[in-house]
């Protein structure tokens, strides 16, 4: 693999470097800059506005890691039926405390981007859950024993989400996910509402018990939000990614199907936080609870 990264490298790239000199990451320096050449797997057709959107940043001196174009003028480098893009590390670490709300103007070469119609992209999900279980159901027990528990929590962000009259709300540059060592990547980028970012970010340090309910409730109370981000905040927290983030990688990467106990096992501490963070949104804004949930704890 190295080998193959030198030959990249050097070719298509005019980067002379050794093979000891890059490690199995992809990861290399040179000239004093440190470098990664990272596999591509998002849709091929997104690299065009990804690079657009890098330059854009760049521009206006947002942080972020720069693309750099091989000697054709491509972001991609294709080779041995696997994409490759050429990263120049320029930051590598980002305190999650700071994350940053980067608005974006309305541009349709960053349309494909967007991943704002969040009841379209989740309905999708579970259908092809749907589908998959058909053909897995014996092969994953806990899985078939939790799944409808969350598809049921999905359903509910999907009515509430379709109950907001979203006209005109700004977009802004969020992450696919957030990850501590990705988030200046601009292979990870995408547009969407505020508060997409914060969200992921609760969710995941509650079930990595990084932050409690009161951490998190107290990191909310110091967001500047008005009362449609505090809305759109409360349906992306009821969607629960972290489950699917988990189940994708048990169905196609061969995960341990118990690493999924982690979520299951705090799924009620989870609902609990859901409902204080209603009582603490119901005392800035009108909002209209999850029954269940209310009624479970209230």
């Amino acid at each position: 693999m190295v080998i193959m990264m030198e030959n990249i490298l050097n070719y298509y790239y005019q980067i002379i470097i050794s093979s000891d000199k890059i490690k199995n990451n992809g990861y290399f320096s040179y000239h004093n800059h440190l470098f990664c050449l990272y596999k591509y797997e998002r849709n091929k057709n997104e690299i065009n506005a990804l690079s657009y959107l890098n330059e854009l940043m760049i521009l206006n001196k947002i942080s972020v890691n720069k693309i750099i174009y091989n000697i054709f003028n491509q972001a991609i480098t294709y080779i041995d039926n696997q994409n490759y893009v050429l990263i120049m590390i320029n930051y590598e670490y980002r305190d999650y405390d700071n994350l940053k709300f980067i608005p974006i103007i309305e541009d349709r070469r960053l349309n494909i981007l967007k991943r704002n119609n969040w009841a379209y992209l989740w309905e999708i999900k579970i259908d092809y859950v749907e589908y998959q279980l058909k053909h897995i159901i014996n092969s994953f027990p806990i899985i078939n024993q939790t799944i409808n528990y969350y598809i049921g929590m999905t359903e509910n962000a999907i009515r509430y989400f379709k109950m907001l009259d979203l006209t005109d709300v700004p977009l802004y540059i969020n992450h696919r996910r957030i990850k501590k060592n990705e988030l200046y990547n601009p292979l990870e980028l995408i547009i969407d509402y505020k508060v997409r970012d914060i969200a992921e970010y609760l969710k995941n340090s509650f079930f990595d018990n990084e932050m409690s309910i009161g951490d998190i409730k107290e990191y909310i109370i110091k967001l500047e939000l008005n009362n449609l981000d505090y809305l759109l905040l409360y349906v992306r927290l009821l969607y629960p990614s972290y489950y699917f983030d988990i189940y994708d990688n048990i169905i196609n990467n061969n995960l341990n199907e118990d690493a999924i106990n982690k979520v299951i096992n705090k799924s009620s501490l989870y609902e609990e936080l859901l409902y204080e963070i209603y009582l603490l949104i119901r005392g800035k804004t009108n909002i209209i609870g999850i029954d269940w949930i209310n009624k479970k704890y209230q």
